[in-house]
């Protein structure tokens, strides 16, 4: 049932994908997905690229995952559990007809925020977003992950283009 589920999951994610982001499981495990979506032009995170993971546990859809931002970003601790009502952090507050797609939507909702939660950063962190945001692809690109998944992504060279012509 979970392998049906997710195959499905990632068959409508690829049909109608989350706009300004990429969303793959991982080839040997697909309980562990990863994503990367771009900052907004209109915030501070602007020319960055996150990658962050999703991992389901094997009860999903029935238990929660654990949701984390790989890539430093000056919102979140870098690949430190998020606390968020539809994580693992609370079971209690699960709902089973959320999907992949709707985590990383609210995610990424909630990344532009300035709610705390635990995993969040301190204050002289996220002073430094704009920076993390410049250096946010290069880091990335260390990220063997990154690498296998994400290395040839319109998002990196969608950001490219946009630095040459400002």
């Amino acid at each position: 049932m979970l392998v049906k589920r997710l195959q499905k999951e990632l068959r409508d994610l690829n049909k109608d994908p989350i706009p300004k982001c990429i969303v793959k499981p991982l080839e040997q495990d697909i309980k562990q997905w990863r994503f990367v979506f771009k900052g907004e032009d209109d915030t501070i995170y602007k020319g960055g690229l996150y990658m962050g993971s999703i991992i389901l546990p094997e009860k999903y859809p029935f238990a929660p995952p654990s949701i984390k931002i790989i890539t430093p970003n000056g919102r979140f601790k870098p690949d430190t559990r998020i606390c968020l009502s539809y994580s693992d952090w609370h079971p209690e507050t699960w709902n089973p007809g959320l999907t992949v797609r709707t985590m990383i939507l609210g995610l990424i909702s909630f990344f532009y925020e300035e709610t705390k939660t635990e995993g969040c950063v301190n204050a002289i962190d996220a002073k430094q977003r704009p920076y993390y945001a410049i250096n946010s692809i290069q880091y990335n690109r260390t990220h063997k992950e990154y690498l296998d998944l994400f290395s040839d992504n319109h998002l990196e060279q969608d950001i490219h283009t946009e630095k040459e012509t400002v």
